[in-house]
């Protein structure tokens, strides 16, 4: 078999799959009797997934690339579930295979991360609160400062309320002709 051609980085390594896979019996009747090529395909394939939802590649090459702990055991995880998909020759995994309950934990975890409820990097218990927070607007910016009924009161210096130029409002039109900035947001 052929080595397989690199794609990204992988967050565990051959051995680590094969011995999470292989029970107490050396593997013997499961997918660690897997070639380490098999197996490498298979921790490509999870990591793959793990960068995609994470949204970026852990690589190690500067310090805020080296990966989060966590993403060792969730390539395992997935890893384990690509690798028992090949062993079996593409039959199904049933639903209460310990292989298959870690892999869906895994995505849950990692559906979670990209929707950004979770962190994959948590600090330290005295650090709680000052972690860096990631803001994933999917809303499209079709509002903008002028949309807001706002100038900045050329006296002040401060934003008030204000009534777009032409409109009509209670102290008859705009307040002062619209000489003043339209607040841009």
């Amino acid at each position: 078999m052929s080595t397989p051609v690199a794609s990204g980085t992988l967050y565990a390594s051959v051995n680590d799959l094969r011995n999470v896979m292989g029970g107490t019996d050396a593997g013997t009747g499961t997918a660690a009797q897997l070639t380490d090529e098999q197996l490498t395909l298979a921790l490509y394939a999870a990591s793959n997934r793990v960068s995609i939802y994470a949204g970026n590649f852990y690589d190690s090459s500067v310090p805020e690339a080296v990966p989060p702990a966590v993403l060792h055991d969730l390539a395992l995880d997935l890893a384990a579930f690509w690798a028992y998909r090949t062993y079996l020759k593409s039959k199904s995994i049933a639903s209460d295979h310990p292989t298959y309950i870690a892999y869906k934990d895994a995505m849950a975890l990692l559906e979670a991360v990209r929707d950004g409820k979770i962190l994959l990097d948590p600090v330290a218990a005295p650090g709680i609160g000052s972690e860096v927070g990631t803001i994933i607007n999917r809303i499209p910016a079709i509002f903008t400062g002028r949309d807001s009924n706002t100038r900045i009161d050329p006296a002040t210096g401060t934003l008030t309320a204000d009534t777009p130029f032409g409109q009509w409002s209670p102290r008859g039109t705009d307040w002062d002709g619209g000489r003043s900035a339209i607040y841009e947001g």
